[in-house]
């Protein structure tokens, strides 16, 4: 197996660790060898799996804003490629994820806080974490942004 094979295949199991459909990772790593758009057909043959499957999770990670769906004119093949900052915006919707987890902990906390207190805080303090690493990463993501808009400037 070439690195690139493995690499295609780590994406994969990241994905996948994080809660998402191993095949999404594997099509975001495949555009991220390959650099350029690919047919659902080439992203099916190249990893071996339906085309319908490649379909569902390219569709997932083009609302997430991972990849964009591309097309030509006179062609009816739907194509993805990589949109312009992939590693911003997988950095951006982790911190839009954790601020909903956030937002989801803190509705707990004075219902709680009804019942227990001493348990009502630890809520809270959950909370914060969700709060705090949503800003992190949402800062992380504006750096990086800003970063990479610097150098293309540059170039």
């Amino acid at each position: 197996m070439s690195s690139s094979d493995r690499f295609i295949e780590v994406m994969g199991l990241m994905f996948q660790d994080g809660g998402d459909p191993r095949i999404a990772g594997r099509i975001f790593g495949l555009l991220i060898i390959e650099g350029r758009e690919l047919s659902l057909q080439q992203i099916s043959e190249r990893l071996g799996v339906s085309r319908a499957s490649v379909s569902t999770n390219a569709r997932q990670l083009a609302k997430r804003g991972a990849i964009r769906l591309t097309a030509h004119a006179g062609d009816r093949q739907d194509f993805y490629e990589l949109n312009n900052f992939p590693s911003v915006d997988v950095l951006g919707e982790m911190a839009e994820r954790m601020e909903r987890q956030a937002q989801a902990v803190r509705d707990f906390i004075e219902p709680i806080r009804q019942e227990n207190e001493p348990a009502a805080e630890r809520v809270e303090d959950l909370s914060r974490v969700f709060d705090h690493a949503a800003e992190l990463l949402g800062d992380w993501a504006t750096k990086l942004r800003n970063d990479q808009t610097n150098r293309r400037g540059q170039k």
